[in-house]
């Protein structure tokens, strides 16, 4: 799984990826130095239990993406089954293009997670 989030690095825009569970435990990181993965996981499952309960309480079905920016950047979470890959997105990254680059790797670790 490490290998793969260390390709997904390399793609243009990626800051930093992370493998989370629903509830906010690391599966899988590769974040740039000094970064508390925990507390970064921990963070995300917070945000994961928050928009799961938006998208239940309109009804939308199963969250696949979640997307949160800032002028400094963002983080683009996508479902891999029974976890998210959380993408640190660097500020001069075209979300679309990134969106697109990733699905490679989200099908790699869906794979990989359902067997």
């Amino acid at each position: 799984m490490n290998e793969i989030l260390a390709q997904l690095n390399r793609v243009r825009g990626v800051g930093g990826c992370l493998l989370v569970s629903s509830d906010g435990l690391v599966m899988a990181a590769a974040l740039r130095q000094n970064t508390d993965e925990n507390q970064f996981a921990a963070s995300l499952g917070n945000i994961l239990e928050s928009a799961g309960k938006i998208v239940s309480t309109f009804q939308l079905g199963k969250m696949a993406s979640f997307n949160a920016a800032s002028d400094q950047g963002g983080v683009l979470m996508v479902a891999t089954g029974p976890a998210f890959l959380a993408i640190v997105i660097d500020p001069s990254a075209n979300l679309a293009l990134l969106q697109l680059e990733a699905k490679p790797f989200v099908d790699r670790i869906s794979q990989r997670l359902s067997l």
